[in-house]
């Protein structure tokens, strides 16, 4: 839209933004004969030009299932819709159906386990499940524009070790796994890191999958952010990690915390146990 012009632009000394805009047309007296009436008659039509409509960006929504302990120990379901952008997908993306979670019971399959059980940790002894959440992986790229299929990650036997994992071991795009390293030491200053799953995809050990019919993925909150050997391997309870101030903000953060009702703001969920890589992380750290 054209901005009002200011009293410096009268007279003569028209700018160049003034004369370009739209001048009266000129008009023509056509005078007929034989009568003193005179007729105006543009020279040239206005082109009229409609404005074109504003496009607005709809936020794609997905359904997530969550599973809660309120203060007095009651277990609550709310399943939500929410945004389906990678920050959000990631808290309901690390164990596929089947993987067993050691509690203070035995191993317990994910899918059985609930809110209140207590499971063995790694590293701060026996620790209370707050939070499972839940979701069906969308294998067709459906949730969102230019949205790509979610695959699963499988984990061959003993690709860590004599029983690490036992059996194989279904894994969600989210896990992350200990990886120990003595070159982390001087980029990190400690030889221990969460590593991505997808950084670790060979084609043999550890396989990329797209499931062929429908499939559920999990992951839980702990009282306190923990490592889990899951089938024998060292997997992490979920934390939303040092980058989700950044790329929570606003109306988005507000809309991420209602997944988690047992806690109020993102320094609820604690000090992460250990540094986290990136796939990136992985490439550069094999070639130094």
């Amino acid at each position: 839209m054209s901005q009002p012009l200011s009293g410096s632009l009268a007279g003569s000394h028209l700018s160049a933004e003034r004369r370009a805009l739209p001048q009266p047309l000129p008009h023509a007296l056509d005078h007929m004969s034989g009568s003193g009436l005179a007729t105006v008659q543009p020279k040239a039509a206005w082109t009229v030009r409609r404005a074109r409509p504003v496009e607005r960006h709809v936020q794609a929504l997905r359904r997530y299932d969550i599973l809660w302990r309120a203060p007095n120990g009651d277990i609550c379901e709310t399943p939500q819709n929410a945004p389906a952008l990678p920050v959000f997908e990631a808290a309901f993306n690390a164990f596929a159906r089947g993987a067993l979670i050691p509690t203070v019971a035995g191993p317990v399959a994910i899918e059985d386990l609930l809110p209140g059980d207590k499971v063995v940790t790694i590293d701060n002894g026996v620790q209370r499940v707050e939070w499972i959440g839940s979701k069906m992986l969308d294998t067709h790229g459906t949730r969102a524009p230019e949205a790509r299929a979610e695959r699963l990650y499988r984990i061959t036997a003993d690709t860590f070790g004599l029983g690490r994992p036992s059996p194989d071991l279904m894994l969600g795009g989210g896990a992350r796994y200990l990886l120990q390293a003595d070159a982390l030491k001087s980029w990190l200053g400690t030889a221990q890191a969460l590593a991505p799953i997808t950084g670790m995809v060979d084609g043999v050990s550890v396989i990329e999958i797209t499931p062929i019919s429908t499939v559920r993925s999990y992951h839980l909150v702990l009282e306190r952010h923990s490592l889990i050997r899951v089938n024998g391997v060292e997997l992490e309870s979920y934390h939303p990690g040092t980058s989700a101030t950044g790329q929570l903000q606003g109306d988005l953060r507000a809309r991420f915390m209602a997944l988690f009702p047992h806690l109020g703001t993102l320094g609820d969920f604690g000090a992460l146990a250990y540094p986290r890589l990136t796939p990136g992380d992985l490439l550069e750290l094999m070639f130094r």
